[in-house]
């Protein structure tokens, strides 16, 4: 079959979050899928893409209403089987199946965050559960919350699969100081104040004066010399050390409908804390949950005597992407 995709995400100047997840399900189409053709939609050209047999990519012009106009006229000129909506988005027109990929429901749990996005993200979604054949959620949490505020009954959860830069475990390096880590962006439903809030807890007995709470992304304005929060930029290769080497991964959103680092700290081995409202169900049994900022920061202090440990070969053999492609192929 000819399956086109939104590839559209892999454009933008920042390489996480959406980028990440939409290069793996590309690669992993390219590497488990030999059966299928498919061809990625652009809307300018960049570098790093997947290469595969497979696989291309057709960058479409002009970018102005790239998904409801440009990627329409695609389709109708060179309709495909499927069409895969990775990035939740999907067009006015096409004659295929359409598959769209949901990633959450934040901006209707809490709609103050959102102000000038509400309404787009909205109508996205009950345009996406008008049209599509099958959602694809990434988690069981997801699915529920679909079924119940929005009524649609079909979607289908297939939660990501470790990114594939991740998979391989490099030896433990030796940091200056030890730290606690966070990787995102600067959203309010990150709740990166908590966060800051569970450190400053945790530095006021002596024996944690050493450590540091490092910030991966644009951090700014939460930088405190005094305390040892700092904020850094990192590329894949750092990123995988600074999980590695981290006494614990932290997270506190007030939603989340995977949070990507969480499974990419697993893999490497870093323990996990985190808020209920950060954590997908099914992740709860490899992290460390508290919700009162008290047991929070007593989670953290167990963490900086506690022996390093993980569940790292569990982790990888349940979030694989040649099961999900497997899986995904299965809907078409």
């Amino acid at each position: 079959m000819k399956i086109s995709v939104d590839a559209g995400a892999l454009c933008g100047a920042h390489k996480f979050g959406t980028y990440v997840v939409t290069h793996n399900i590309l690669e992993a189409l390219g590497r488990f899928d030999q059966s299928n053709l498919y061809t990625g939609y652009l809307y300018k050209k960049t570098s790093h893409l997947p290469v595969f047999d497979n696989l291309k990519f057709k960058v479409l012009r002009p970018s102005f209403a790239w998904m409801s106009v440009r990627v329409s006229i695609e389709e109708m000129m060179h309709s495909k089987n499927i069409y895969l909506g990775l990035s939740q988005a999907i067009p006015w027109f096409s004659k295929a199946k359409i598959v769209s990929f949901m990633h959450g429901l934040s901006f209707h749990y809490h709609k103050e965050l959102y102000p000038d996005s509400y309404e787009a993200l909205k109508d996205q979604v009950l345009f996406a559960t008008s049209r599509a054949s099958n959602i694809i959620v990434s988690s069981i949490k997801v699915q529920h919350e679909l079924s119940e505020q929005f009524g649609f009954q079909t979607s289908v959860v297939l939660p990501f699969g470790v990114p594939f830069d991740m998979i391989e475990l490099e030896k433990m390096t030796t940091s200056s100081r030890p730290y606690f880590l966070f990787v995102g962006m600067d959203h309010p439903v990150k709740n990166i104040e908590y966060l800051v809030q569970a450190f400053t807890i945790f530095k006021e007995q002596k024996a944690y004066e050493d450590f540091e709470l490092i910030l991966v992304g644009n951090h700014e304005r939460y930088v405190d010399p005094k305390l040892r929060i700092r904020s850094v930029r990192a590329d894949r290769a750092k990123l995988r050390e600074l999980y590695r080497n981290s006494t614990a991964y932290l997270t506190a959103s007030l939603y989340e409908s995977y949070n990507l680092p969480v499974l990419e700290a697993l893999s490497q081995n870093c323990k996990v804390i985190g808020k209920t409202s950060a954590i997908i169900p099914e992740f709860k049994s490899f992290v460390n949950i508290a919700d009162k900022i008290e047991d929070f920061v007593d989670n953290m202090k167990n963490a900086s005597t506690a022996k390093k440990i993980g569940n790292r070969d569990k982790v990888l053999d349940i979030f694989r992407w040649d099961k999900y492609v497997t899986r995904l192929s299965s809907f078409y």
